[in-house]
């Protein structure tokens, strides 16, 4: 009988115990600023500017070896480069997963901030400033992939927003320099709001030694929230894209950065805000047991084959300039990996509101 009841007691336990937090809140990165009382200038009305999520589906990087020619007293050494090639998939959930889940984590942005009782300015409205001056607008709901290589981009359906340009394939194009804080003066001082969530799957390490004739790529397979990429468009043949995406770019090579962050500012004042509450991550988050495989790895080296004709030198050739392409796929488990995603922008988003809540108050 005690046996029974102490069974049900921990399982009671299990049931009243709340779940394990997807974030730290250790990790959280908030920044606050609140200058002359804004909050009390700005009317409880807040335009989302961006809400956005990048889930990458697909990397690939390239190792390789350049050929050479040595002669020597006796013989004669040909070596050929060898070159390998790794891309890997995402298998296990798509586009109308991570719509879904965008979709919701929306939705529930905009519920939270009406129940506060903010009215949520529209496009159209925002358009009307002089700010968004030749700027373009675009319907959400379309996933892209021109945004970053490798990488889906998601906005909510029926949800609109404006750009500074499009290029011809299709990418958006933004400042260089974050300027939102004239788009907030525009609006009388309203409240601005970004939310973007960023999950790369993979990071691929591409190297090759020409003391032993070969180059590997090897995959580190694991689902996580990023804190920062950046997704300049710049040939990455011999590079990994989400180790490339670690460098910081600037205005002047034209690079692009984006942050896992839950942003929200007013006022302006000589283009910077008044008021700001940011929430955003210290370093990236991984979530575990989401993949089936943890690590991939191809190597391409160069084969010696050795011919001898009586007292003629020997001659030396190495083979091994083929190209290795490897195709994998990395196998998720759907419901860890939806639930890793939809949980931690959740708490994202609750986490930044909390934040920005509180810095209004103070």
């Amino acid at each position: 009988m005690k046996s029974l009841f102490a069974t049900l007691f921990f399982f009671l336990l299990g049931i009243l115990q709340p779940a394990a937090d997807y974030i730290d809140a250790k990790n959280y990165d908030i920044n606050t600023m609140h200058r002359g009382n804004q909050a009390s200038k700005s009317p409880k009305r807040i335009y989302i500017q961006n809400f956005r999520a990048f889930f990458e589906v697909y990397e690939e990087a390239t190792a390789s070896t350049s050929g050479s020619k040595n002669d020597r007293a006796n013989r004669t050494s040909f070596v050929s480069g060898t070159k390998t090639s790794l891309g890997v998939q995402i298998d296990g959930v798509d586009v109308p997963d991570f719509q879904k889940i965008v979709d919701e984590a929306y939705a529930d942005l905009v519920a939270q901030l009406e129940a506060d009782g903010f009215e949520i300015i529209s496009a159209d409205e925002a358009g009307k400033t002089d700010y968004y001056s030749g700027y373009t607008k675009m319907k959400g709901g379309a996933s892209s992939t021109a945004q970053a290589k490798g990488f889906v981009m998601v906005t909510p359906t029926n949800y609109e927003y404006w750009v500074k340009s499009v290029s011809k394939d299709g990418k958006e194009r933004g400042t260089f320099t974050d300027t939102s804080s004239k788009l907030s003066g525009d609006l009388e001082d309203a409240y601005v709001a970004e939310a973007t969530f960023i999950f790369p799957f993979v990071t691929l390490d591409a190297s090759s030694s020409n003391w032993t004739n070969s180059s590997s790529v090897k995959a580190d397979i694991g689902l996580r929230l990023a804190s920062i990429i950046n997704v300049d468009d710049n040939d990455q043949k011999s590079a990994s894209l989400t180790g490339f995406a670690k460098s910081l770019g600037n205005a002047a090579t034209g690079s692009q950065i984006y942050s896992s962050r839950v942003r929200i500012i007013a006022g302006d004042k000589i283009n910077n805000p008044t008021f700001d509450a940011s929430t955003g991550l210290k370093k990236d988050v991984y979530f575990e047991d989401v993949f089936e495989d943890r690590k991939i790895k191809e190597v391409t080296t160069a084969q010696v084959d050795n011919f001898s004709k009586g007292a003629y030198p020997t001659l030396v050739m190495v083979s091994g300039d083929e190209l290795t392409l490897a195709s994998h796929y990395a196998n998720c488990d759907p419901a860890k990996y939806l639930g890793a995603v939809k949980g931690s922008m959740s708490e994202m988003i609750q986490t930044g509101l909390t934040n920005f809540k509180e810095l209004r108050e103070k």
